[in-house]
């Protein structure tokens, strides 16, 4: 025959074992937490990184471009030259 003191007993350790059970639900929710939230940070780290990386490629390109046209503008300066050049020469020669 059940008594009351065991139906109270089986339901405190229902009771318990509940508790325990929230308790490691708890522990498990707080450590998702802490991972989603330092995932998240590296996360905006990373899309910080990337676009500072992007940035800087960009801004490589414009100077490389523009190097280029310096370059290409130095060498028809340098092509005139010789031939004015040359022209100077031949005319002092005659």
């Amino acid at each position: 025959m059940t008594t009351t003191d065991d139906i109270v007993r089986e339901l405190a350790s229902a009771l318990d074992a509940a508790d325990a059970e929230r308790a490691r639900l708890q522990d498990a929710l707080d450590i998702a937490e802490a991972a989603y939230e330092r995932r998240t940070r590296q996360a905006a780290q990373w899309r910080d990184l990337a676009r500072g990386l992007s940035d800087d490629l960009r801004q490589a390109h414009a100077d490389r471009d523009q190097a280029i046209s310096t370059s290409q503008q130095l060498r028809v300066g340098l092509v005139a030259a010789r031939e004015r050049l040359a022209a100077h020469r031949e005319e002092a020669g005659r």
